[in-house]
């Protein structure tokens, strides 16, 4: 366990940089489908949602500061991300595939804090 968990501390390192760039990418879409539709089309609406539910990803993690929320706030936000994807692609394809980072990056952070917390668990049995 020791030794994933190593492999993967890099993830702690760049999270605040991808979070940065994956924000980038739901401005440029919410900026896109605002275009397209409109602010009350229900796509643009959930797309704010979902940019604000990854931006209070990190307040509502450190604030109880528990491996548990922050595995079940990763598996929230990654069904969100792709509900997301799926209504972007009713609109757009293309702007559909753009999400796929944001998925990549949330199944790794997610495995991270699967194995942080099997960890915890492992060293206090």
């Amino acid at each position: 366990m020791e030794k994933i968990l190593n492999a993967l501390s890099w993830i702690d390192t760049i999270a605040p940089t991808v979070w940065m760039g994956l924000t980038v990418i739901m401005f440029w879409l919410l900026y896109k489908v605002y275009g397209k539709e409109g602010r009350k089309h229900p796509v643009f609406r959930f797309g704010v949602f979902l940019l604000v539910l990854v931006w209070l990803y990190p307040i509502y993690t450190f604030w109880f500061n528990q491996i548990e929320v922050g595995l079940a706030g990763n598996l929230f936000t990654l069904w969100a991300t792709n509900a997301y994807r799926n209504r972007l692609n009713s609109i757009d394809k293309k702007m559909s595939k753009w999400m796929y980072p944001q998925i990549i990056w949330l199944c790794l952070a997610t495995f991270y804090v699967g194995i942080l917390l099997l960890d915890r668990y492992q060293v206090g049995a």
